[in-house]
């Protein structure tokens, strides 16, 4: 493929990205950073007393999703759980600051909002605190839950489901984001974090990283390409998707699709990488702006591994936007002029 003819198609369909309409699905997160410095060893355990000198708070998640896809121009809300607290109260603020819809966010009393706090000293992570609960909602939340979701799904051009096992996702959940896609005529992209594809059947589109891949094939090694095809033409079977879209972190990605002998490999574009933070999330967001921009499967996947080299070169949880986007394409473009 021509890389200056595909330049050229992407920003045709950057375009487009206002007009597109999407609905985030999943698990909603507040991810804390604490900066600061280390300069001594604690005199009570072995380990490094961090002076911080600032903290910070963005959407994590469900919520990252959406941001991601918000700063690309495009439509966004969101359904998902939070809990009665500070933390869930502060995901909606930044939601709303960020004009994402959250007529489907549902408050459970019953759970905390899921919280990661990161302690960064050094550009590096020093460690992370989950504040959490993962078991299903209550009653009443998972079915009001329920109920904003297929109110929305059959609204939207695509439904991305981002599931991080937190509890929001459920297995009904998911058959009836698929069912009000399909009257509509909506695709449903997924990020899982089920081992069992089948949780995920009927979605166009599934985004597993390797690891995950080989979990949902029962822990075999995915060692090469032949292992890579192989692999995921048995999750197109298990799940009935139109292709799954293996990331393969410093390898980049590979796209198996349903009816073609052969798949699509893209390097990575990453020149350095920092902080692999919320990538997985920059990747289906993209994936799925560029789906509901017109854009082909493969054009759309190509997009989201170069938004995802540019996000891994930042420290933290930071969105693509769409400026940084025209930005590595201009990049690219001057890079391979002719392909």
């Amino acid at each position: 493929m021509n890389d200056g003819d595909f330049a050229a198609r992407a920003f045709g369909y950057m375009e487009r990205f206002p007009s597109c309409r999407l609905l985030v699905v999943g698990d909603l997160m507040l991810d804390e950073y604490v900066w600061g410095n280390v300069r001594r060893i604690s005199p009570e355990a072995p380990v490094p007393v961090v002076a911080v000198t600032r903290d910070t708070r963005v959407l994590g998640g469900a919520g990252n999703v959406a941001v991601n896809i918000s700063a690309l121009g495009a439509k966004v809300a969101v359904a998902g759980l939070i809990g009665g607290d500070p933390s869930g109260r502060a995901i909606l603020r930044m939601l709303k600051g960020r004009r994402i819809g959250v007529a489907g966010v549902v408050t459970d009393r019953n759970r905390p909002t899921t919280t990661k706090t990161r302690v960064i000293a050094h550009s590096q992570q020093v460690v992370r605190v989950d504040r959490e609960k993962k078991e299903p909602p209550d009653a009443r939340a998972g079915d009001a839950l329920r109920k904003c979701v297929r109110a929305a799904a059959g609204e939207v051009d695509g439904v991305v489901l981002s599931d991080y096992r937190k509890g929001a996702l459920s297995r009904a959940l998911v058959e009836d984001v698929v069912l009000a896609a399909k009257r509509s005529g909506a695709f449903v992209v997924a990020d899982p974090k089920e081992s069992d594809f089948s949780f995920y059947r009927g979605c166009t589109v599934i985004t597993p990283n390797k690891s995950e891949t080989e979990a949902a094939l029962g822990g075999r090694e995915l060692a090469d390409d032949v292992g890579i095809m192989e692999g995921g033409k048995a999750l197109l079977r298990k799940s009935g998707a139109k292709a799954i879209l293996i990331t393969r972190g410093e390898e980049g990605m590979s796209l198996i699709e349903r009816g073609r002998k052969a798949f699509f490999h893209i390097p990575a574009q990453a020149r350095q990488v920092f902080d692999v933070t919320g990538a997985g999330d920059t990747v289906i967001g993209t994936l799925a702006v560029g789906m509901g921009a017109g854009a082909p499967l493969r054009d759309a996947a190509l997009l989201s591994n170069i938004a995802a080299g540019v996000v891994v070169g930042e420290v933290g949880t930071v969105p693509i936007t769409i400026e940084k986007l025209a930005g590595a394409l201009r990049l690219r473009k001057a890079i391979h002029p002719s392909g």
